[in-house]
């Protein structure tokens, strides 16, 4: 028997066929940081070898999916090394979701922010109740969501995508459900989930695999599109300028544009 690995990020529900990872830290509204990009992918490379699983259903807490990077951890003085793993580890984790042989479905409530919806844009099926809200706040604070535009562009295509980083406003699930972001939405999830799951159970999983092959090859994202990501991110977070308005909208509350 393999050795179990002992989450402290997420939660892991076991079910015939089916995997839930529940995204778990809400004393920090679901941010994503080093040990939850570390786990995240842990865990799905570990779900990759199970035969026996085909279906992953990735949620969040009920009022938040969630919103992106952990910025305590930019606060606290984290080296530049840091982020750039930071980025590729989370880069890892979309680009692996678009390329499993499992069937991601993402079942959102609540606010999703930043990183969260790259999360949403790289997942196979997306399920959302009437909560859920969209939103890239990257461009507030001087950043850009570099890792998350090509995989949203893929999804949702150039201008929405371009609009939702530039406008940094927020869309409803209506919205997101007109847009292609999200594929069902209602309040009786549960339901939905169970009725997917049904269907994506019966799929070969050497069929999936081959459906994301092709799909990828046909939307060709190269590894210099992770290169360029990953180092524009850690550019940008390394400039004072903008840690300075993180650290004041961490520590003090006060958003860029009230400085």
């Amino acid at each position: 028997m393999g050795v179990v690995m002992e989450y402290q990020t997420l939660k892991i529900h076991h079910q015939p066929g089916v995997k839930r990872i529940q995204m778990y830290r809400p004393e920090a509204n679901n941010t994503i940081n080093g040990q939850m990009t570390i786990e995240l992918l842990s865990a799905l490379q570990a779900l990759e070898a199970d035969s026996t699983t085909k279906v992953v259903v990735l949620e969040g807490l009920p009022n938040v999916f969630c919103t992106g990077m952990d910025f305590q951890e930019l606060v606290v003085g984290k080296q530049q090394s840091d982020f750039k793993a930071y980025s590729h580890a989370y880069y890892n984790i979309v680009k692996h979701m678009s390329q499993s042989s499992k069937v991601i479905l993402s079942l959102v409530r609540g606010k999703v922010q930043a990183g969260g919806v790259g999360l949403v844009a790289a997942s196979d099926f997306v399920i959302a109740d009437e909560t859920a809200t969209f939103v890239l706040s990257e461009l507030l604070f001087g950043l850009l969501p570099a890792c998350v535009l090509p995989f949203l562009i893929r999804r949702i295509g150039f201008q929405k995508a371009y609009r939702l980083a530039l406008t940094t406003q927020s869309i409803s699930v209506t919205d997101a459900y007109n847009w292609g972001l999200v594929d069902e939405y209602s309040s009786n999830t549960n339901k939905l989930i169970s009725q997917y799951v049904r269907r994506f159970k019966c799929l070969p999983l050497s069929g999936i695999k081959e459906l994301k092959n092709y799909i990828n090859q046909l939307w060709i994202i190269h590894e210099k599109t992770q290169d360029l990501a990953v180092n524009k991110t850690v550019d940008l977070i390394s400039d004072y300028t903008i840690q300075e308005r993180i650290k004041c909208f961490k520590e003090e509350g006060i958003f860029p544009w009230q400085i």
